[in-house]
């Protein structure tokens, strides 16, 4: 996947919109990475490269690209990565945007190994779950975050509330 090629310019957009369409269709959030992946923007290790998935980007929309110097943070994101980490702030910019940060309290549900942890956290939380399970019962949390994905995502192992 890696050695794919790389759309740039209109066929960049194009592509962009195809993925949100689709995105609509399943009435789900075309995400940064599912738009950079569908545009060939992989690196070796077989995750998105968004950095020169957003400068074609910036490119092909005839943005100029600003300093980093000139960009500052909203007070909003700087209260968020003073009480959070800079890791689970970033995954929620990921996910929406950074416009979106005052709703990120409402949508942050915490740091997981995987959606299979944060189901068997949940059902236990919500319903308390015995100690100890005996071992001839089988509970499969995979596929109870398959179930809860209409209601939550995961980005980088944070998992944030769609419902806010």
């Amino acid at each position: 996947m890696a050695n794919a090629t790389r759309l740039t310019g209109d066929a960049l957009l194009e592509r962009i919109q195809v993925v949100n369409e689709n995105a609509n269709v399943l009435r789900i959030h075309a995400t940064p990475t599912m738009k950079a992946e569908a545009c060939g923007y992989i690196k070796e290790d077989g995750k998105a490269d968004y950095v020169a998935f957003y400068t074609a980007l910036i490119e092909a929309k005839g943005l100029n690209i600003p300093d980093d110097e000139d960009e500052e943070m909203s007070d909003t994101e700087s209260e968020l990565r003073e009480r959070y980490s800079d890791e689970a702030v970033d995954a929620f910019i990921e996910i929406w945007s950074a416009d979106d940060l005052e709703y990120f309290e409402e949508a942050y549900q915490g740091e997981f190994r995987d959606g299979a942890e944060f189901a068997e956290q949940l059902v236990s939380d919500c319903y308390g779950m015995p100690r100890e399970i005996p071992s001839f019962v089988e509970i499969n949390w995979e596929a109870t975050w398959e179930n809860l994905r209409y209601d939550y995502c995961e980005q980088d192992g944070f998992i944030f509330s769609v419902n806010w």
